[in-house]
């Protein structure tokens, strides 16, 4: 990963792009070597850095991991948050999120992340305890936070926004993420996921109809 040329974007910017090369460097060096094996001088030497440049950024190998977990966890959040419209009807803006959820936490590289995570949790608990945090409990918090503006509005019928979010994502994802982490068959297929979306919403919405 040469330094990039100037871009003309703003310092931050640029600092922000430089960033995210860096980590997605680390994912594939984790991913392929395992978090044991990987070390950051590969891990420099694979983003053409040096490891006195990474050690600026980060402390440790174990630091350099929970940015890891933080980024790619951010990207779902971001990709999921951003479809929370209040102003759109409340089937379809559940739809949407059910698809973008079960495209994302299927998707290769999530699945490689949760797996090196689970794998490394007895000996690095603090990892996967940063992943819940990062990953599902933020994203119950946030589906729950927009299930309550939908209740207040009368949209729906949802007396305790948090369990109901928690209920929303247990019928969408079940045990695919677990299927998934061990190889077996899960939905990949843009009409298989848009079938599991669409059961799923519409189960949720007999739990809590329309107000």
């Amino acid at each position: 990963m040469p330094r990039p040329k100037s871009t003309g974007l703003p310092k931050a910017e640029e600092e922000r792009q430089r960033l995210a090369q860096l980590l997605n460097v680390a994912a594939e060096v984790f991913f392929e070597m395992g978090y044991e094996a990987a070390s950051t001088a590969d891990i420099a030497a694979r983003a053409h850095s040096s490891k006195r440049a990474l050690y600026s950024r980060f402390a440790s190998k174990e630091e350099l991991f929970m940015a890891v977990i933080d980024y790619r966890t951010a990207i779902i959040a971001d990709r999921v948050t951003v479809l929370f419209r209040e102003e759109c009807p409340i089937r379809e803006m559940l739809f949407g999120v059910a698809k973008e959820l079960l495209r994302s936490l299927l998707s290769e590289e999530h699945t490689a992340l949760m797996r090196l995570v689970y794998t490394q949790a007895p000996q690095f608990p603090k990892a996967a305890q940063f992943l819940t945090k990062r990953g599902p409990d933020r994203g119950i918090a946030k589906l729950a936070a927009h299930l309550e503006k939908q209740a207040a509005r009368g949209t729906l019928a949802i007396p305790d926004p948090q369990l109901a979010a928690q209920q929303f994502a247990g019928l969408l994802v079940g045990d695919l993420v677990h299927r998934a982490m061990l190889g077996r068959d899960v939905p990949r297929s843009p009409k298989q996921l848009d079938a599991r979306a669409e059961s799923t919403v519409d189960a949720f919405l007999k739990i809590y109809p329309r107000s």
